[in-house]
C-alpha cells in the first residue's frame, strides 16, 4: 500500500466514527431515551424528534455522569438543552453537580424545594446562563414533546418530588426517579391514566408497585442498579432491562411505541 493509501486509511478511522456520532445526533422525528448506567440513582438522556438533548436528573456521582454522557453523546458536545430535576434527594441531584465547567445548559425545570447542595448546583448551571423554571406539577412543550410534572409529597421524606411523563406522536416515557412504592400508589389515586407509557424508568433496583404497572401498562421496564444494592424481585410479563449487566439502556420510539434500539 503506497503512502497516500495508508493516509488515507488512517483518516477514515479517525473520521469514520464521528461520522457516525454526527448522524446519530441529527434529528430524525422520534424520540430516543437512554437510562444511563450511573449505579447510583436513574439519569436518563433524552432526544427529542427535533433533536434538542434534555438530561433527567443526575445520579449521585458527578464523575459516574460526566463518564456516561461522554460514553453517549457525540464528541465536543458542550451544551445540554434542558436538565429536569424530579426531586430533591441527593442521590438525584449531587451528579448534576459535575456539569459545570462541562456543559453549558439551556433550561433546568425543578419539583419543589431541592436541598441546599441542589440548590447550589442550579444556582450554578443559573449563573452560566440557565433559565429556572419551577414545573408546580404543571405540563409543558418542548422540542416536539409534550412534557408533564406530576407532582407529589414524598411520604417518607416529606419533600415535593414529581414523575416525569414525556409524550410524543413516537412514544410515552415515565421515569419514577426515587418514587417508593406507596408514593407510586398515590400517584395512581391521583393522575390515573395520565401515568401511561410504553417505556418505565423504575426507581434504583426497580422497586414498582403492582397497581402502578397496571395503571401505566408499560411495554418495557429500564431499571437503574445502585451498585451493592440487591435488585428488586422482576414482575412477571414485562421485558426488563437493568444497567448492571446491559450498561447503558437505549429505547428509540416509533410506530410501536418505544423500544430497545438506537
Amino acid at each position: 500500500m503506497n503512502l497516500r493509501a495508508l493516509l488515507a486509511a488512517a483518516m477514515a478511522g479517525v473520521i469514520a466514527p464521528g461520522l457516525a456520532w454526527v448522524i446519530a445526533s441529527r434529528p430524525d422525528g422520534r424520540l430516543h431515551v437512554i437510562v444511563l448506567n450511573t449505579s447510583s440513582s436513574p439519569a436518563v438522556l433524552i432526544r427529542t424528534d427535533d433533536g434538542s438533548t434534555v438530561l433527567v436528573d443526575g445520579g449521585a456521582s458527578p464523575a459516574q455522569l460526566l463518564a456516561a454522557l461522554g460514553r453517549v453523546l457525540p464528541p465536543a458536545t458542550t451544551r445540554l438543552d434542558m436538565v429536569v430535576v424530579t426531586g430533591g434527594e441527593r442521590a438525584a441531584v449531587n451528579g448534576l453537580g459535575g456539569l459545570p465547567g462541562h456543559y453549558s445548559v439551556g433550561m433546568v425545570v425543578t419539583q419543589g424545594v431541592l436541598n441546599p447542595g441542589g440548590n447550589a448546583i442550579v444556582g450554578a448551571l443559573e449563573s452560566q446562563g440557565a433559565d429556572v423554571l419551577e414545573a408546580g406539577g404543571g405540563a409543558w412543550s418542548f422540542g416536539g414533546a409534550r412534557w408533564r410534572c406530576l407532582g407529589f409529597i414524598a411520604l417518607a421524606t416529606a419533600r415535593q418530588m414529581c414523575a416525569l411523563t414525556v409524550h410524543d406522536s413516537t412514544g410515552r416515557l415515565l421515569v419514577l426517579g426515587d418514587t417508593g412504592t406507596a408514593d407510586q400508589e398515590t400517584l395512581c389515586a391521583v393522575y390515573g391514566s395520565a401515568l401511561a407509557a410504553d417505556l418505565l424508568v423504575t426507581p434504583p433496583g426497580g422497586a414498582v408497585s403492582p397497581l402502578l404497572l397496571a395503571t401505566a401498562r408499560p411495554l418495557e421496564l429500564a431499571v437503574p442498579i445502585v451498585q451493592g444494592s440487591p435488585a428488586a424481585p422482576a414482575p412477571q410479563g414485562y421485558p426488563i432491562d437493568r444497567t448492571s449487566t446491559d450498561g447503558d439502556l437505549s429505547y428509540t420510539g416509533g410506530s410501536s411505541g418505544l423500544r430497545p434500539g438506537t
